[in-house]
């Protein structure tokens, strides 16, 4: 498969963006709009500039003949890239051609040359590949350079970061929501964050994607109620707080989730962490100081809460296209990251289904914070 020389902007029509995180880059080159458009639309923390430079390139382009092409074949390795979705990958190593036929695509990844090239049978599909790959690309990059995975959400308030890290079902989701509407603050992200301890300090960037709620949690709070689809709005509290699915809210209407003046970040420094724990019929909060000691090996043991030692399961980390790097330079960076984080206070937070209650237990260990 061959490029159009990244120079030259009239080759996929002008619709072309270069994209920053931290140090990491990433230029997409496309011939849909509406591509470019998704990409931006999804990946609301990166840095956008004219097209240029970049560590990586990536070409997306529409071929409603690409099903006839002599690489779009199911012979090779498969494997699933979720969800639900197969791959059928040819020529493993640093050039590989990868055909996934649920979405008509064709992609060629040469790791070398640090370029991806793909062909679509469709619009919306190479709508939904332009913000994956650049994601992914630019992933791979940050995770070079010494960030690692955290499971978690964040808000920034009162200038201080606030990093709610916890397995699934514990309430990261609920403290962030309650936390944005009572106290007010900035948005960083709803469920992964990527986190970097260099010499500069401690440092957690959004793993960009949608939010998404619960209806028990949207319900709990009058300013997202209108959120709740019709047909379960007629459900007990009881049976929405325990409703499996979830209501996705995209990065557009994340101003929405704010209050007093809040705005949406791209970066944060944690100062404080929180563990929830939250159980729908508890009619109080309790709150307790959790030791470094603990603080550094709970971190090891749950990879920053991305495995569950307990359950069994891991968070999915699909990293399918541009690979990270090798397993000994992550758990080194793993290391450096949990030793950072465990100088930091950390509070589990045990609490009902109050939201209001909730955020002024949050609240009250920022201002003990401010009063030290």
């Amino acid at each position: 498969m061959t490029y159009p020389a990244a120079t030259d902007p009239a080759a996929t029509g002008g619709c072309a963006a270069t994209f920053r995180c931290g140090n990491a880059t990433v230029t997409l080159y496309t011939d849909s709009p509406q591509a470019l458009a998704e990409a931006r639309r999804t990946l609301y923390s990166y840095d956008e500039q004219p097209p240029g430079p970049a560590t990586w390139h990536i070409y997306l382009t529409v071929d409603p003949d690409v099903a006839s092409s002599a690489d779009a074949t199911t012979d090779g390795r498969c494997f699933d890239i979720g969800p639900q979705t197969y791959a059928y990958q040819r020529g493993p190593g640093p050039s590989s051609t990868i055909w996934v036929p649920d979405r008509g695509t064709l992609l060629h990844a040469d790791q070398k040359t640090r370029t991806i090239g793909v062909r679509c049978a469709t619009a919306d599909a190479i709508g939904l590949w332009a913000p994956r790959l650049v994601r992914q690309a630019m992933t791979a990059q940050l995770l070079a350079g010494g960030m690692v995975y955290a499971h978690a959400a964040a808000f920034i308030c009162r200038d201080r970061g606030i990093l709610i890290a916890g397995h699934r079902g514990r309430g990261k989701t609920t403290t962030l929501l309650a936390g944005l509407h009572h106290l007010g603050g900035d948005y960083v992200t709803n469920d992964r964050l990527m986190l970097h301890a260099g010499d500069s300090g401690l440092h957690g960037y959004p793993w960009p994607m949608p939010l998404r709620a619960g209806i028990g949690t949207l319900s709990a709070l009058p300013h997202l109620r209108h959120r709740v689809p019709a047909g379960q709005r007629a459900l007990t509290t009881e049976e929405k707080w325990a409703f499996p699915h979830k209501v996705v809210i995209e990065p557009a209407d994340f101003p929405t989730l704010l209050h007093r003046g809040g705005t949406v970040a791209g970066q944060m420094t944690p100062s404080v962490m929180i563990w929830p724990h939250l159980d729908r019929g508890r009619s109080g909060v309790s709150v307790e100081r959790v030791g470094p000691d603990e603080v550094h090996q709970t971190l090891l043991d749950t990879r920053m809460f991305m495995h569950d030692p307990a359950r069994g399961t891991s968070a999915h980390i699909n990293q399918w296209l541009v690979p990270g790097p090798a397993n000994e330079v992550t758990d080194a960076h793993l290391h450096r990251t949990a030793a950072a984080l465990a100088t930091r206070p950390c509070y589990r937070v045990h609490a009902g289904a109050d939201p209001a209650a909730l955020a002024d237990a949050v609240g009250a260990l920022l201002d003990a914070g401010e009063s030290r």
